[in-house]
């Protein structure tokens, strides 16, 4: 999956791309943090992004655990909004 790079940061889950202004998924690290929404159900944000941290060998603190567990639930949100609004139509 390739995604068009809009800020200086290259979010966790993603790489730059050899095109020039996209950036390329790492499945491994974007099924990791899948599973650490689960995991964050009954651990900690800095317990859970020591694991993330373990398992993919690509550090991310908790603090930026959170905001990307944040904004992906907010794009989830904004993408079901969007679904039954056509379903409506």
């Amino acid at each position: 999956m390739r995604i068009k790079k809009r800020v200086r940061t290259i979010p966790f889950g993603f790489k730059q791309s050899e095109e020039v202004g996209y950036l390329d998924s790492i499945p491994t690290e974007l099924q990791a943090l899948d599973e650490a929404k689960s995991y964050l159900k009954t651990c900690s944000y800095r317990e859970v992004s020591q694991w993330v941290h373990r398992k993919t060998g690509r550090y991310i603190s908790h603090v930026g655990l959170r905001k990307r567990i944040k904004n992906d639930n907010a794009t989830e949100a904004q993408k079901e909004t969007q679904d039954q609004g056509s379903e409506i139509s």
